[in-house]
């Protein structure tokens, strides 16, 4: 099964990833393609924004036209950036909104904190903009279901903020386990990085330059404080994130299901346990993780925080990575991390694939990726049906140890089997006008 011809599932109607979704070949883009420049819109441009913007900046046939951020410096200091680099002066923008109004921009990078991901990702995508989203997706359940059906019913062009997708050993490690070098995957250990604790809850004067009620947006009006308008509380703050289980985790648990479909075989079970560090500090989310997954096609799925994973993980992995994925079959494992990869049989990295075998969708320059998907019109590397999946593994993780029990998830139905209760936690309360968007 070529990952060019093989099913994915998206949803157009109630019933999420009901509908075939065929990847076609890049050979059916338009004969005008390759001369057209990308006009880009960035929202959202602090610490990851920035770093997007100079990563675009260096793709041939794109161009950075706007600007927008609620922090004046930030939105100034880009334009400056732009204009040193490619030699013209973007328009700049306090309020998104402004920037999407502009007909001429193709395609937007939104890299503003977590909670603001979706909201401004249905706006682009309404206002007819293709979009690259940073990781993690949705504040809540329902907003990631909101933000596929958006996608499919405006034809957009998405591409998910997990840039791992790009590295090449990655992809050769997927490959291995798509064509069986490991026999049938039995179970997967995925881990990242825990969290943080701390942030201070006093309160101080909103700094010149920052439109705080557009900052915060969506989320509860609270009083701004030194650490609540820094990316430790669009990480940490439940306001804002579910945490690192999310923002973290969105890397490892996006590679254990590129190219697999086995979170899709029916209704699956998660227990988990967890502990927040400072419950009553700013940085209130989830810290340390443990959870359990049993999928119905009989795979499962261990999915921890570093300090949970590490005496596992070392047990047969030799070189220790921060974030990793393993999975394991009856011939043995395979285990990808950005620091690096280990194997069972390390040969099998250096072996080369038949000229028969199963391929996953791959561009090693990542931003490269996303300006050729808008120009050409071709499937993203990594697409929001990926990005829906693999976004639900950190939310329900979340809901099950919240909840201290079992939590059962139909991915078809795109609602929890048991207990029903919990079906209420898959939205939540926007502040204000923001909920008519």
């Amino acid at each position: 099964m070529n990952t060019n011809t093989r099913r994915r599932f998206l949803t157009t109607s109630g019933a999420a990833f009901a509908a075939p979704f065929i990847l076609t070949s890049r050979r059916t883009a338009a004969a005008d393609a390759p001369g057209r420049t990308i006009r880009l819109g960035h929202i959202g441009v602090g610490g990851q924004g920035s770093g997007l913007l100079g990563n675009f900046l260096s793709i041939p046939g794109a161009t950075s036209v706007a600007i927008a951020d609620p922090f004046r410096q930030r939105r100034e200091g880009a334009g400056q950036r732009v204009k040193e680099t490619q030699g013209h002066e973007p328009k700049l923008y306090n309020d998104f909104r402004e920037l999407l109004a502009d007909e001429s921009i193709e395609a937007v990078i939104i890299a503003t904190p977590d909670h603001w991901h979706v909201p401004i990702g249905l706006a682009a995508v309404r206002a007819g903009k293709d979009v690259y989203i940073e990781k993690p997706l949705g504040h809540t359940l329902a907003q990631n279901k909101a933000m596929l059906d958006a996608c499919v019913k405006h034809d957009r062009i998405f591409q998910y903020g997990t840039q791992q997708r790009g590295q090449e050993i990655m992809r050769r490690g997927i490959e291995l386990v798509l064509n069986g070098t490991i026999g049938e995957i039995e179970r997967i250990d995925i881990w990242a990085p825990a969290g943080s604790g701390g942030g201070s809850l006093e309160e101080i004067p909103v700094p010149d330059g920052l439109d705080y009620d557009l900052y915060i947006g969506p989320a509860p009006m609270k009083p701004c404080t030194k650490d609540r308008i820094t990316s430790g509380a669009s990480w940490y703050c439940s306001d804002y994130a579910l945490g690192f289980i999310a923002g973290w985790g969105a890397h490892p648990l996006d590679i254990s299901i590129w190219g697999l479909d086995y979170d899709q075989k029916g209704p699956f079970k998660i227990r988990g346990t967890g502990t927040v560090a400072t419950p009553d500090a700013l940085f209130n989310a989830i810290t340390s993780w443990d959870v359990n997954m049993e999928f119905a096609g009989g795979i499962k799925t261990h999915f921890m925080s570093d300090d949970i994973a590490k005496p596992i993980v070392d047990g047969y992995r030799k070189n220790w990575a921060g974030d990793g994925t393993t999975f394991f079959g009856p011939k043995g494992w395979v285990s990808l991390s950005r620091d690096g990869y280990a194997a069972s049989n390390p040969e099998w990295f250096r072996a080369k694939q038949g000229g028969g075998a199963k391929r996953v969708l791959y561009q090693n320059n990542y931003y490269r990726a996303f300006v050729d998907a808008v120009r050409e019109r071709t499937p993203s590397v990594a697409p929001i049906v990926d990005a829906v999946r693999s976004d639900a593994f950190s939310h329900l993780s979340v809901l099950a140890i919240q909840s201290g029990g079992e939590v059962v998830w139909d991915p078809k139905a795109y609602r929890i089997v048991s207990p029903d209760a919990l079906n209420s936690k898959l939205t939540h309360e926007i502040r204000g006008a923001w909920a008519q968007g």
